[in-house]
């Protein structure tokens, strides 16, 4: 006996296509396979070119049409369905395109038709309830005739399960996914609610906010951003997965082009990505305006650590909580060893160079300079203060010159410089160390020849 139940849909929404009514269909055979914890749900076409989409739960009962609001689906958060009606609002869609529909569970079989609304002489959409066909039925199953696989794939496309996605990270917030090519998406329980061009990744928003609650809208469609981008925010600032973390910083150098992502742009999430990143180590936060010298360039690269470019207003932030090049520059140099040469191991002609070190220091006596301390050859040299390579250093105890700077252009040079900064117990730029420099230079020059013009003649260390 058929028995005619009124749909009573106070509103057709015009504007869905069948790919929307297909979403609700598969968004209630998703929400019963969790609810019931059953086997995946099967969307497919038969050999008539009639599609099915069915679950494994418990079965359709004509009281699923009778409530706006499902407590079952309210009171479980990780659900898609919210408000009962899309069961409705897709019959109503289907029959709107003339689409066949026919549910079968071990309830009911049912079909829709048009028919006389009770005590109205008007036609509204009714379900027709029929006895089951198979009372051990097991879950329910929509037979839909007249969709195209391109529906299909569109309702599908809805839903992160089918998105081909990879899954990044998962915590308390939600999850975050590869994205797609085109575009990026934001599901709330793994619906796509928003269509985000400019994200690094997808989103699935599983922890939901009161916000989200209200701008989830009948269509779960046009979802604004200010409604999930907390949330959003949320998500990033829980990773620790270093692909996530990484690509959110090194995205931070393209701010100055006005090529990043919207996540880059949100300080909190960029400066929480830096610290937490600095902590699994590796990285090197470097701003455009400290324009690191190719000395500077090759400390980094022998740190073995990756440099991250960052804006300045980020630096700021940050102050000394991450790794910059200062961190590194004082890890080269308290970890740094000399190679000394002995005088041995020089060549005869390295010898040569290094033996007028007496002219040098001959210099300084007869200029009442004194010197008291040892000067050594290595195959290597640390640092300055500015992280640049030298060929000479005073380290508080003895002069070091590297062995390459053993060359009659170069030593004496070299030498006098460190001098000067022994003499004067300053580093460089500084005014204490410039002063020392310029008597140096002045004593120098009053010893130069006084007929200047013959080469034969002219020796800077003219000896006594």
């Amino acid at each position: 006996m058929n028995r005619l139940f009124d749909l009573n849909i106070k509103q057709v929404l015009e504007h869905w296509g069948l790919e929307h009514a297909l979403r609700e269909i598969i968004a209630n055979a998703l929400d019963e396979q969790t609810l019931t914890k059953t086997v995946d749900i099967k969307i497919y076409k038969d050999n008539k070119g009639c599609w099915h989409i069915r679950d494994y739960g418990r079965g359709l009962q004509y009281i699923h049409f009778t409530q706006n609001e499902n407590e079952e689906k309210l009171l479980s958060p990780n659900l898609i369905g919210k408000f009962g009606v899309g069961l409705k609002d897709a019959l109503a869609v289907f029959n709107r395109h003339n689409v066949d529909v026919k549910i079968f569970s071990k309830y009911a079989s049912i079909s829709l038709q048009m028919a006389t609304k009770a005590g109205f002489d008007i036609e509204t959409l009714h379900a027709v309830f029929n006895e089951p066909i198979d009372t051990a039925f097991v879950g329910t199953e929509f037979i839909i005739t007249g969709v195209t696989q391109d529906d299909i794939d569109k309702a599908k496309g809805m839903f992160l399960r089918f998105s081909g996605s990879a899954l990044l990270e998962r915590n308390r917030y939600g999850e975050v996914y590869s994205r797609d090519a085109d575009s990026a998406y934001v599901y709330v329980n793994g619906v796509q609610v928003a269509k985000e061009e400019n994200f690094m990744f997808n989103y699935n928003i599983t922890n939901i906010t009161t916000q989200i609650k209200k701008a989830l809208n009948r269509e779960r469609s046009n979802v604004g951003r200010t409604a999930y981008s907390d949330s959003v925010k949320k998500i990033l600032t829980q990773c620790t997965s270093k692909t996530i973390l990484l690509a959110l910083v090194e995205d931070l150098s393209n701010i100055m082009r006005g090529t990043n992502k919207d996540e880059s742009s949100w300080l909190d999430v960029s400066a929480y990505a830096a610290k937490t990143l600095d902590k699994q180590g590796g990285v090197v936060f470097v701003t455009p305006q400290e324009g690191l010298t190719f000395d500077q360039q090759e400390i980094l690269i022998q740190s073995g650590k990756r440099v991250v470019m960052i804006p300045d207003t980020l630096k700021e932030k940050l102050g000394s909580t991450v790794t910059t090049f200062t961190n590194i520059l004082q890890d080269y140099n308290a970890s740094f060893e000399y190679k000394f040469v002995d005088y041995a191991q020089l060549s005869a002609a390295e010898q040569s160079v290094f033996d007028t070190k007496e002219l040098a220091i001959e210099f300084l006596k007869r200029n009442n300079w004194g010197h008291l301390v040892p000067i050594r050859v290595s195959e290597t040299i640390r640092v300055n203060e500015y992280g640049e390579l030298t060929d000479g250093v005073w380290d508080g105890k003895q002069i070091i010159i590297k062995r390459s700077a053993l060359t009659a252009e170069k030593f004496l040079m070299v030498l006098l410089h460190e001098f000067a900064h022994y003499l004067s117990g300053a580093s460089d730029n500084t005014r204490v160390f410039e002063n020392q420099l310029s008597r140096m230079l002045g004593y120098a020059v009053k010893e130069l020849p006084q007929n200047a013009s013959k080469a034969s003649k002219f020796s800077l260390f003219k000896r006594g």
